[in-house]
């Protein structure tokens, strides 16, 4: 017999296939932390990256950093795109250096009574210099047809504290609208 834990003495009830009768709510991490915690941010990021030439001496303009500074882990559940015109957005993990030219950017905390400001530094640019190296994790392409495409890995990426991402323009001179929805976990 399945009683209570609370001591009110009832008991599960079972059907006639024994099973137990349930009523669920379904929520995913990111929910629930929005809602208990207060950590679920949006970084919304309109810009159009500079449109000089991508040669192997200036390669393509970095637009976006992301070092996690947290003692959580920063996950990144999903990244919704509009672009102008074709173009492509290839992601880094861990490149090395130090981002020269990037303007700080503050994410919006998603519950709007939590007062919480994610912990990190969050650049844009239409060019950020100085990082190289790395590893290429995906190339994002958004064609040019006034919707927004949403991007989600089933995995989610984990930025440890400390660690970053580096997202980089294919084209440059491409207004584009970006945001990144993330969240803070407790490592477990």
């Amino acid at each position: 017999m399945i009683q209570d834990g609370t001591g009110s003495g009832r008991t599960a009830k079972v059907d006639k296939d024994n099973k137990i009768t349930t009523r669920a709510v379904t929520e995913s991490e990111a929910e629930h932390i929005n809602f208990a915690d207060g950590e679920a941010y949006t970084l919304f990021l309109p810009i159009t990256s500079d449109n000089l030439n991508p040669s192997a001496a200036l390669s393509s303009p970095c637009i976006f950093y992301i070092k996690n500074t947290n003692e959580k882990n920063l996950i990144i559940t999903d990244i919704r795109m509009w672009a102008e015109s074709p173009e492509y957005l290839d992601i880094y993990f861990n490149q090395i250096g130090t981002p020269v030219g990037g303007n700080t950017t503050t994410p919006t905390n998603m519950n709007l009574n939590s007062g919480k400001a994610a912990d990190g530094t969050f650049l844009e640019a239409s060019r950020i210099t100085g990082m190289s190296g790395g590893t290429l994790f995906d190339r994002l392409r958004i064609p040019a047809d006034d919707s927004n495409h949403n991007f989600v890995w089933a995995e989610t990426i984990i930025i440890p504290k400390n660690k970053i991402i580096t997202v980089y323009t294919g084209n440059g001179g491409i207004p584009i609208e970006t945001s990144i929805s993330f969240y803070f976990h407790d490592i477990e």
